[in-house]
């Protein structure tokens, strides 16, 4: 049985169907090979992944977004009409008693609220 190893293995034929190696032609009954030699010329092919999202530990999850600079930070909390209740673009006044549920996108001037 050909096992994770196989593949990152110096003795490995690279022809899964008729020789897994000259060691172990059909395999090893184990979850790891006694006789396993790095290949250190083996480049680990990366996993396709769609935009935005990452493989770890062979799971697929999103990226993590980046965390905002001190001075990115205090920028948002004086220019957000979530913090201000003002358009940070034309100055349209938001009803902060009935606030935007998730986009403070502006109905006046057509500022997009990209925070999200």
């Amino acid at each position: 049985m050909k096992i994770e190893q196989c593949n990152r293995c110096l003795l490995y034929s690279h022809n899964p169907e008729l020789l897994i190696c000259a060691v172990h032609p059909t395999g090893v009954n184990t979850s790891s090979c006694p006789d396993f030699r790095q290949d250190q010329n083996f480049i680990e092919e990366e996993q396709w992944a769609p935009e935005g999202y990452s493989f770890y530990n062979g799971e697929l999850i999103p990226n993590r977004p980046p965390r905002l600079t001190r001075e990115e930070q205090w920028r948002r909390l004086n220019t957000h009409p979530m913090f201000t209740g003002v358009c940070p673009q034309c100055g349209h006044q938001f009803n902060l008693n009935n606030p935007p549920k998730i986009h403070w996108d502006c109905p006046v001037c057509s500022w997009v609220d990209d925070s999200v």
